[in-house]
């Protein structure tokens, strides 16, 4: 049974893309929100929003209502006829249970108390009209009591500080094994959110006014451009080790994963040439070549663009990726432009007439792109193939000259058979190269592996 540090580890790797995380719909925001589960804030995605309404106090009940008026502005589109405009919506009607505990406003989702509460602080004790600030505690109104999160990058921060280094990509890979453990150690200790989960709220009342103000907080992250030390290559190494055929991502290109590129860079048996930032030449097994070249990055994130273009090449087959993706702009808001466009959203407008949004588009050869990288694996995971193959038959044949051997010496087929099969195990290798990679193949116990290069003086196979 995997233990939870090993669980840890192995959810650790899937990693958020960032380059993909395209915020750019305006924000259909349940101001306030929490997720009851998590007890991270909840908001829809986007940089930050700033709603005005009316809002009705039942003090009796400890309710508030805020009535929020939204529009929304994009590229729109009835028929093949697209538009630029602003749609405005209904009234978007909000309801939340709220309490004092002292001088902290907390305010639950939904009709009842929760054990999830938002707390904000900034205004008078007992009285809602002030300046509310979210904070990132969260309050147990059955249990009475009040649990405050870090945000997760102060935790790594003093982790990292204990190893004398600024950041991961600095830790080798004895280090990194070490702090990925302690670092799960101190989540468990000290409850946190991402920094991507935490969007910080400001309520202003004003009577029956009130404005509801949004930011995403904001993280310094140091732009990761060590493309040849990325999951990618990870993950391409991986499967020559593995005698895969599936293509890895290209947006793995963007997480760090340098550890890995230099265990399976050793297992896979694999000579790195010419390495740089953007490019690699790579000689699998002394006898296959690869290059793999990126060619352009260009992520504009304040407009919501994205463009990355690289080259696979081996042999006579080069594989040649160009995509380019982001938000619908007012000046891509065309029916040229339709081929590309994302499948649009219906919108509703105050009248209950239907809109249909286009928000994002995309022009990508990645399906080609990555059938044509499969195909690459797939002819070096064919001689790895053959490799066991030729293991099988010089073991075949020691078998055969052995039983040949023993019955010249009198023995019955039968004593030679059982004699020899102790010693040289067909079935094991011929079996196995019939139905499993080259790495599988070499992952017999050491015991057996230099038992049988001893008794076939084949030494030079199991290197």
């Amino acid at each position: 049974m995997l233990t939870c540090w090993e669980i840890y580890k192995r959810s650790n790797l899937m990693k958020k893309i960032k380059y993909l995380a395209m915020a750019g719909v305006v924000a259909m925001l349940y101001a306030c929100g929490d997720d009851s589960d998590s007890g991270s804030n909840s908001v829809a995605a986007g940089d930050g929003s700033e709603r005005h309404g009316l809002v009705v106090i039942d003090e009796s009940n400890s309710v508030i209502k805020p009535y929020l008026q939204d529009a929304v502005e994009g590229c729109f589109m009835r028929g093949l006829d697209f538009s630029w405009k602003t749609v405005e919506l209904d009234v978007d009607q909000l309801s939340y249970k709220y309490e004092f505990v002292g001088d902290t406003l907390v305010l639950h989702s939904g009709k009842s108390f929760s054990e999830n509460g938002i707390m904000y602080v900034g205004g008078k004790e007992g009285n809602l009209n002030g300046t509310w600030q979210s904070t990132l505690c969260r309050y147990d109104h059955e249990e009475e009591e009040t649990t405050c999160y870090k945000q997760c990058s102060e935790v790594k921060a003093s982790v990292l500080k204990k190893f004398e280094v600024e950041s991961e990509d600095e830790l080798d890979e004895v280090d990194r094994e070490d702090f990925e453990e302690e670092y799960y150690k101190k989540r468990q200790k000290t409850p946190c959110f991402e920094d991507d989960e935490i969007t910080d709220y400001t309520i202003k009342i004003s009577g029956d006014d009130i404005t509801i103000i949004t930011k995403d907080r904001e993280t310094e992250e140091k732009e990761f451009t060590d493309y040849m030390n990325s999951e990618y290559i990870s993950d391409l190494y991986y499967a020559i080790y593995d005698g895969s055929t599936s293509a890895p991502r290209f947006y793995e290109l963007f997480e760090e994963d340098s550890a890995d590129v230099k265990k399976y860079r050793k297992k896979a048996d694999i000579v790195e040439k010419n390495k740089t930032e953007k490019s690699v030449t790579i000689i699998v097994a002394e006898e296959d070549t690869v290059s793999v070249t990126v060619k352009t990055v260009d992520i504009d994130e304040e407009n919501g663009k994205y463009e990355v273009g690289m080259v696979v090449a081996s042999g006579k087959r080069t594989c040649e990726l160009n995509y380019k993706s982001g938000r619908v702009n007012e000046g891509d808001c065309s029916a040229d432009n339709l081929a590309y466009f994302d499948e649009p959203s219906k919108i509703e407008d105050v009248d209950g007439l239907t809109y249909r949004k286009v928000s994002y588009m995309e022009d990508s050869n990645e399906e080609d792109f990555d059938d044509c990288v499969s195909k690459i694996l797939k002819a070096i995971a064919k001689k790895s193939s053959s490799d066991d193959d030729d293991r099988c038959a010089q073991v075949r044949s020691a078998y055969n000259s052995c039983v040949e051997e023993l019955m010249d010496y009198g023995y019955t087929r039968s004593e030679a058979t059982s004699v020899c099969e102790e010693n040289y195990d067909v079935d094991y290798y011929c079996g196995l190269a019939k139905t499993a990679t080259s790495a599988e193949a070499l992952s017999m116990s050491k015991f057996k592996k230099n038992r049988m290069a001893q008794i076939l003086g084949l030494q030079d196979l199991f290197k």
